[in-house]
């Protein structure tokens, strides 16, 4: 069994694989909700005194109760500075305090940050994004030249993507139950996963005709899960960047097999008819590259 189960552990397919089931089950615990429509509140934002870090290290984990519950108790709103995985140092700002505090105050707001000397997935959706991201960059290098474990990430991003492009984000503005706006988080978006992934990897996927194929079609992956009109266009927009790069890029055969499956996403994101289609057809997209 360990013979077997050592070398199987250290494939890049299953290290890949760990890193995307991990990026699942992050966004699945952090927005369990079904996607009804982006949430505001309309709050007014200002600024106020800031709380700045006295340690070293990764944002772990925002205990987002605690500094809830102790503003509440001072009748102050807190505007975070930072998000989990953002690399903090004694005198970096962790958030701003509107309002009138007590001197232990800021003491216990600080404790609300876990520290630590690496980003880790609680919190941090970004983290498995950006390792996913890493693996296919490196794949595609020409000092490494593999664009299968390429093709492999591309899988895992457009399942993580799919699954959150059906899912309702809640708004970064926490509220008590008198409804007073009491934490300010940062804004995650929709948008900006799709710039930590595909927008990331655009740049080296547009090179190779094999992964530029497994590229569109992952976008249209997330298409079929999502009927939100704005997230739909933001997949539209990194189709036709995409587009544009393998221009360049790519030549010939290589680039009209490219432009041709563009031209059908575009046209699956434009028509639902077409779209609902494809989906029902047995090879979405022309099928795997």
């Amino acid at each position: 069994y360990f013979l077997h189960h050592v070398p199987n552990s250290i494939q890049i397919n299953h290290v890949v694989a760990d890193i995307g089931r991990s990026a699942i089950e992050a966004i699945k615990e952090r927005y369990p909700d079904e996607f009804e429509g982006e949430n505001s509140l309309g709050h007014v934002i200002r600024v106020g005194e800031p709380v700045r870090s006295h340690r070293t290290g990764y944002i772990e984990v925002i205990d987002y109760e605690t500094l809830g519950r102790t503003a509440e108790g001072q009748g102050a709103t807190i505007r975070l500075a930072v998000r989990a995985g953002d690399f903090v140092h004694p005198g970096i700002e962790l958030l701003w305090v509107e309002g009138t505090i007590g001197e232990d105050t800021p003491g216990l707001l600080r404790n609300a940050f876990a520290v630590g000397i690496s980003r880790t997935q609680s919190q941090d959706i970004e983290f498995a994004i950006d390792e996913l991201v890493e693996i296919a960059a490196r794949a595609l290098s020409p000092g490494v030249n593999d664009p299968f474990t390429a093709l492999t990430c591309l899988d895992w991003l457009s399942a993580g993507l799919s699954d959150l492009a059906g899912r309702d984000l809640p708004s970064h503005l926490r509220v008590d139950d008198e409804g007073a706006l009491r934490v300010i988080a940062h804004p995650f978006s929709f948008d900006l996963l799709m710039d930590r992934s595909f927008g990331a990897l655009a740049q080296y996927c547009a090179a190779d005709m094999v992964a530029a194929l497994r590229f569109v079609r992952s976008l249209g992956e997330v298409a079929l899960e999502c009927d939100d009109a704005d997230r739909l266009a933001t997949i539209g927009t990194y189709a036709n960047r995409f587009d544009r790069l393998t221009e360049t890029a790519l030549g010939g055969f290589n680039r009209t097999r490219v432009r041709d499956r563009v031209g059908e996403l575009q046209r699956a994101l434009a028509e639902p008819d077409y779209k609902r289609h494809l989906r029902d057809s047995t090879a979405w997209l022309g099928g795997s590259a």
